[in-house]
């Protein structure tokens, strides 16, 4: 049989990028265009490649889950070794489905058409077209569904501190109920890679200080008239967090328009961003 390496790789790259997209609605994640479509452009020549490959199956297979975890650090914001061999073996698995539903609908509609007496026609295409417009349309719709039901969405922030400008993605969730104790105004909780590009260093390792109340004592006045004590509870106790006043924080759905909010920072006191996400929002600025 002739195999058509431009064709493969059209083919390749298509599925690709649909279980990428995939997989990242599945994980909340948030996805660009051009580094879904460099992910999906690895894949699809990791697929020619393969044909040149005799090696044994169980090699086969691990050398694949190695691409999947790379195209995974190409596609999406993922942090840690454990968070992306979730996402590469989620991603094997959804281009494995999505290979196994094509094989079963073209199956059957080769049996179909050799029942009513006709040969074989190339419907490769229009059986590829069929079943990724479904999955996705799936995944998306199902997603939105359980997204509304928690309660949870996104949104692009755009946050300035003493001069320093960051813009980055967040996730507004109705379970952020953290509020200033003194004025009241809710908490955008920042990752540490976000509170990096907005704030001093002094005022970020205060932050993850073990004491951060008594490392507070020691930041320079211009920085210390900013900050906040934030009580915390949750999963893993009480605790405090230094909450800082920006100078501006707009957030923006992405369609272009933006409004400003009255929020207070506060830096997580965990290693790893919120599923992808740089930060975690109220619900209510959604």
């Amino acid at each position: 049989m002739t195999v058509y390496a431009d064709v493969l790789f059209l083919v390749n790259f298509s599925l690709d990028y649909v279980s990428l997209y995939i997989t990242g609605r599945l994980l909340s994640q948030p996805m660009k265009t051009r580094r879904l479509c460099l992910a999906s452009s690895l894949g699809a020549v990791y697929a020619v490649a393969a044909l040149f490959l005799d090696v044994p199956e169980a090699i086969y297979i691990t050398v694949t889950l190695l691409v999947s975890g790379l195209m995974c650090v190409c596609a999406f914001k993922r942090r840690g070794v454990l968070g992306t061999v979730g996402a590469s073996v989620l991603l094997f698995s959804v281009g494995c489905t999505l290979g196994g539903a094509m094989t079963a609908v073209y199956s059957l509609g080769a049996g179909y058409r050799e029942s009513l007496g006709g040969g074989e026609d190339n419907s490769s295409a229009a059986v590829f077209i069929i079943v990724a417009a479904v999955a996705t349309g799936a995944v998306y719709i199902g997603s939105r569904v359980l997204s509304r039901r928690r309660g949870v969405g996104s949104a692009h922030v755009t946050v300035t501190v003493q001069g320093r400008t960051a813009t980055f993605d967040a996730l507004a969730d109705s379970g952020n109920l953290l509020r200033d104790p003194a004025s009241g105004k809710p908490a955008l909780v920042i990752s540490r890679g976000a509170a990096g590009r907005l704030l001093p260093e002094e005022a970020v390792s205060a932050s993850l200080s073990d004491d951060p109340a008594s490392a507070a004592k020691t930041l320079p006045a211009d920085v210390l008239c900013r900050v906040r004590l934030l009580p915390v509870s949750n999963v893993y106790g009480r605790g405090m967090l230094l909450g800082y006043r920006p100078d501006s924080v707009t957030v923006s759905d992405g369609s272009g328009g933006g409004r400003d909010v009255d929020c207070i920072l506060a830096v997580s006191s965990g290693k790893e961003a919120f599923g992808g996400f740089d930060g975690v929002l109220p619900a209510e600025f959604s």
